[in-house]
Formats: structure tokens, sequence, C-alpha cells
């Protein structure tokens, strides 16, 4: 088959409307491997990326969305576009301001454009990653109990398990902050804080400035009556220069910076 036939049948195939809850996971096998974006895609996109590194400044996250809107127009199968835009709700629905209703909303839209990605490219980190990150959102926000009514630990597990197979140190350490706040926010008899501890301190091992990890690790201490141990942890999270040597994601550090200090003040007042 040439591949210009070949290339119009997968697009075609990709134009088919995605279920509400999610693609159907693609088989890995040999797939064969995406087609590269046109040229004009290409150039959005790494404008999207330059954004992406400032979108908590004003304006920036908004232009960064109108790019990627421009690029889904142009291309709307493609891997790199799909990734982004499930990263771009990944981010939108992890805002602590959010309603429930909105947190699950733009979490399942995540959720949805990283199992397309997935769909399109089996191989690609991103879009299964996005996907978990996504689900887990809109599980938050529509409740735990209520998500796992709806069978989402598993489709949780399946998406972040495949993330890890192709990179676990993938996202500065964000697939084992993820493991690790699964289990923290599961419910008895599901939580399990000694699995949730090991994973959190993975995520530090790969990436010892990882400021969303030692908030998430303080947060489980506190749970578990480690007060001390707990405040350390949120003072070196806020100590923390976000943009200096190591730096991975200065948007992400500040957000989780700002949910540190929230964090302290409470134990504080304990």
């Amino acid at each position: 088959m040439r591949a210009t036939t070949r290339s119009l049948i997968l697009a075609g195939a990709l134009a088919i409307a995605w279920p509400a809850g999610g693609a159907e996971i693609a088989p890995t096998g040999d797939a064969p491997p995406p087609l590269p974006p046109p040229h004009d895609v290409r150039a959005l996109l790494g404008q999207v990326d330059a954004e992406w590194h400032r979108r908590d400044e004003p304006g920036r996250l908004d232009e960064a969305r109108s790019l990627l809107t421009r690029a889904e127009e142009a291309a709307p199968n493609d891997y790199g576009v799909l990734w982004r835009l499930a990263q771009l709700h990944f981010w939108l629905s992890d805002d602590p301001t959010l309603s429930g209703e909105e947190k699950s909303r733009l979490g399942k839209k995540a959720w949805e454009y990283g199992d397309r990605a997935s769909a399109v490219n089996p191989k690609g980190v991103e879009g299964w990653y996005f996907a978990a990150v996504g689900m887990g959102n809109y599980s938050l926000g529509i409740g735990i109990l209520k998500a796992l009514g709806q069978g989402i630990e598993g489709k949780f597990k399946e998406r972040l398990s495949r993330a890890e197979s192709i990179s676990p140190n993938f996202y500065a350490g964000g697939v084992f902050n993820a493991w690790g706040r699964f289990y923290f926010k599961l419910p008895w008899p599901k939580y399990d804080a000694r699995k949730s501890e090991r994973l959190l301190q993975k995520a530090l091992q790969v990436n010892p400035v990882n400021v969303r990890g030692r908030v998430f690790l303080a947060e489980l201490y506190e749970k578990e009556g480690r007060i001390k141990e707990a405040r350390d942890l949120l003072e070196q999270a806020i100590a923390r220069q976000p943009g200096s040597f190591g730096s991975y994601d200065v948007p992400e550090e500040r957000r989780s910076q700002r949910r540190a200090r929230e964090v302290l003040a409470e134990l504080k007042k304990k």
C-alpha cells in the first residue's frame, strides 16, 4: 500500500468521534510511527512550548491555548498536538481554586486528549501520562468513591503503568508523584501510607528538587501524625527559588509552593 493511501486511511480512522470516557487503549504491537506534522504546525508547537514555560505569567496561558487551537485545526490527529492539549487541560484542571464540577470537566478533557494521543502513538509516554493524571483530577472532581464505582482505578493504573514502562522518570518525577498520590487519596481499606511514602520518596530520588513531591509527602506525613517531618518538607519546598539550579518547571514549582504555604499555615494552627 502506498504511503499516501496509508496516511489517508489512518487520518480517516482517527477522525471518528471518540467515546466520552476516553478512547479505547490501542495495542502497542508494531504500530507505525506517527506521521510528522506539517511544517507550519511544527512552528506553532514550538511557539506553544515557549509560552508554556511562562504559562503562569499574565496572558501567556491564553496565548498557548490560542496557538494550540490553531494547531488542532490544522492537524487534529497529530500526536504532538494531542498530548499538548492533554497537558493543557491537566494544568487547568489542577487549579486548586476550581469547583469539583469544573475540575472533573477539565480532567476528563485531559484524559480524552491523552487517550487520543496514545491511539496515534502508543509508544509515546506523554499520552499515557496525561491521560492518567487527567483521570486523577476527574476522579477528585466527582469524588473518589463515585470514581471507584465507575471503574476508574483499573483504568488509571493501566495508563500510568504504560507511562512508567516507557519512561519512568518522565516529567521530573511526575510518574511517581502520581502513584504516591493515588495511594494517598484512596479510601480505606485501599489507602496505603507505606506504598505512598515509598513512591513519593522515589519521586524525590528522581528529582531531588521536586516541590510537588515534597508537598505530597508532607500531606501524607500530616495524615499519619508525623508533624515535624511534614513541617520540614514544607519549609524545604517554600525555601526553593523557582528557576534556580535544577529547576524543572517554574510555573509548576510556584503553584506547588503556594500549596506548601497553605498546608504549613494549617499545621501551625494545630
